[in-house]
């Protein structure tokens, strides 16, 4: 019987996403893995050259659709006092784009969130609060001459607000949360937010 290559690949991942999910990554061993899959552990590295790259194999892809859709929504030209309050007003609302994209690839982020640990996936949430805070620093400082008070703005206030805003989503989808209501929430969340720095800055 011959080899099919795409089979063998497809079980070893349809494994891989079980085991992982079930007793995280370090946990997991390859000779399990492949026992579930119903392949040789010769026939694993002839696929993947370790257990990093198929976790990698699992997430990598649809974490990249995310961070290209996130750097989507950070884009933005401040021109005018009217540009900041566009801002404001639309107060992270293009987060919606985001929570659908988690629950519409809801295995791989549950993977990610929850059992990653050991790979280098593994500050998924910070370095996604990093990004926040620093994207929302570069505003900041895009408008800054338009701000009454910007003396009561640093990025240790700001990283406050960016992991707020972050965990809301996030801990909401862990926690069962049907989209609808982490959208709503997730919203009140950044509102709350930009209510709070309208207020500090003096806009």
């Amino acid at each position: 019987m011959s080899y099919d290559y795409a089979k063998t690949h497809e079980l070893i991942l349809k494994s891989a996403m079980k085991t992982f999910s079930e007793v995280g990554f370090r946990n997991a061993s390859i000779r399990n893995i492949c026992k579930d899959a119903g392949v040789t552990n010769g026939a694993f590295y002839a696929h993947f050259e370790s257990k990093d790259a198929l976790f990698a194999a699992l997430v990598s892809e649809k974490l990249s659709v995310f961070n290209e859709a996130y750097q989507d929504m950070s884009d933005i030209n401040i021109r005018t006092v009217e540009d900041v309050m566009k801002v404001f007003e639309a107060s992270y609302s293009s987060i919606e784009t985001l929570i659908h994209y988690v629950y519409s690839e809801k295995e791989v982020f549950m993977l990610v969130l929850k059992s990653s640990s050991g790979t280098s996936y593994e500050n998924f949430v910070s370095d996604l609060i990093d990004a926040e805070c620093k994207n929302t620093m570069l505003f900041f400082e895009s408008c800054k001459r338009f701000m009454k008070k910007p003396e009561n703005i640093s990025e240790r206030f700001v990283r406050l607000g960016s992991s707020m805003v972050i965990n809301s989503m996030l801990d909401a989808f862990l926690d069962g949360v049907s989209e609808e209501e982490n959208i709503l929430e997730t919203k009140k969340a950044s509102d709350f937010c930009a209510a709070g720095y309208r207020q500090l800055l003096g806009f």
